[in-house]
């Protein structure tokens, strides 16, 4: 007598534990690769920011003393003229109104695109930094259209966004004689020198010495506002941005700003 067996297939709560054991290990699977790729990014960030400072480090060598750094655009200073600096600001970065983030991040971008800018340009009159920047791979070293037809050489960040620098104002009571009517804000992070709103918004140099940083994986700068107590809050949308920026090394915050 021939026995046929019944062959069953899959049930329908059967086959839906599979396609939710696939989609599970699926989904486990893409969230590691994302964070290996957030990681990597981050890091290949941090070489470059170290590469930056290696080479500030070369150039400063070869000169025999510190790049100098004016903070204002020569029309914009309180009194027309204050001398000669290796590098000079496009324009006041000002501090934000906090109406619009986009607006704060288009300011911010420009006045840091155009720091860069000027940092490579020195770095390229250096043998030794100009070495240090051989070393930086060509998609965080590029060619960059600045205005039409002025093409600059630019450091970005692995999200593409140009990497900043953060200078430390000038002395104090250099820019702050008696009767002066300019008033900056004097630096609580004890170097004797003014803060500027870069250094109010990102942080402030430590031992008047610069810091590279990047608007981190959100491509937003943000704004700690250190000068002013009632944004420096963690729901303040400008601060929140500033929360994944990277630096070349921790800058200075005041209690209320950290």
């Amino acid at each position: 007598m021939k026995i046929v067996r019944t062959q069953h297939g899959f049930t329908l709560i059967e086959m839906m534990i599979v396609i939710g054991i696939i989609a599970l290990l699926a989904a486990l699977t893409l969230g590691i690769s994302s964070s290996v790729m957030r990681n990597a990014e981050k890091r290949k960030t941090q070489d470059v920011l170290q590469l930056l400072t290696v080479a500030l480090q070369e150039w400063e060598l070869e000169k025999g003393r510190s790049m100098t750094f004016d903070g204002y655009a020569p029309e914009m200073l309180p009194n027309g003229n204050s001398g000669y600096y290796d590098c000079y600001a496009d324009e006041y970065i000002e501090a934000p109104s906090f109406a619009e983030q986009g607006i704060i991040d288009a300011v911010m971008n420009h006045g840091m695109e155009t720091r860069i800018e000027s940092i490579v340009d020195l770095f390229m009159q250096s043998e030794s930094a100009k070495e240090i920047l051989s070393k930086m791979s060509s998609d965080m070293f590029i060619a960059h259209e600045h205005e039409p037809g002025e093409v600059e050489k630019l450091v970005v960040d692995a999200w593409g966004t140009p990497i900043g620098i953060v200078f430390p104002g000038r002395p104090y009571f250099d820019v702050n004689p008696s009767g002066s009517t300019f008033d900056p804000a004097y630096d609580d992070s004890g170097d004797g020198t003014v803060r500027d709103e870069a250094e109010d918004g990102l942080g402030s140099c430590i031992n008047a010495r610069p810091f590279f940083v990047s608007a981190g994986p959100d491509r937003t700068w943000g704004y700690r506002s250190q000068s002013n107590d009632q944004n420096s809050n963690p729901q303040n949308e400008a601060w929140v941005a500033s929360t994944d920026n990277l630096y070349s090394y921790e800058p200075y915050l005041v209690e209320s700003a950290r």
